[in-house]
């Protein structure tokens, strides 16, 4: 044999060994995504706000992390599993986003509701005391001749 067909034989052979080896050590992508579906979900459902501000949008997380977990066991096609994966954490995603826009709403709402209660307070506060109660309201001693507030520039 000739030493140039030699090269090109033991290339080959390395090309192949190579491709195998990395063939063994790889994790498929599906797996992967699976794994960080699964993180997002555990990290939405351990939050006490999401059970109790979105528990629909978690439950539809769940639902998703399911079926990407049936068909990853059933070695489905790894791109279905990826899909699923995928749903499953934006869906959980959307679930902690929901129950912060939740809480938001609910904050609003208790600080809208402090602000009647105190513009209340005040307008009560400074209504005047009733007519029966024999006083009535005198108006300022000053207001006999109204003042301007601004002066108008007369014409030259």
């Amino acid at each position: 044999m000739r030493p140039e067909a030699i090269r090109h034989i033991t290339l080959a052979a390395v090309c192949a060994c190579t491709l195998a080896a990395a063939g063994c050590t790889s994790v498929p992508r599906a797996t992967n995504e699976l794994e960080a579906a699964r993180a997002v979900y555990r990290s939405a459902a351990a939050n006490p706000q999401v059970q109790a501000r979105a528990p629909v949008e978690l439950e539809l997380a769940e639902r998703d992390l399911r079926d990407a977990e049936n068909l990853h066991s059933a070695d489905a096609a790894p791109a279905r599993v990826a899909h699923f994966s995928y749903l499953a954490a934006q869906r959980a995603r959307i679930a902690m986003k929901t129950a912060e826009m939740r809480a938001a709403e609910a904050s609003y709402a208790m600080a809208n509701e402090q602000r009647s209660r105190m513009q209340l307070e005040l307008d009560s506060r400074a209504l005047p005391q009733s007519p029966s109660s024999g006083q009535t309201m005198q108006p300022p001693a000053d207001s006999a001749s109204p003042q301007p507030a601004y002066s108008v520039p007369t014409p030259r």
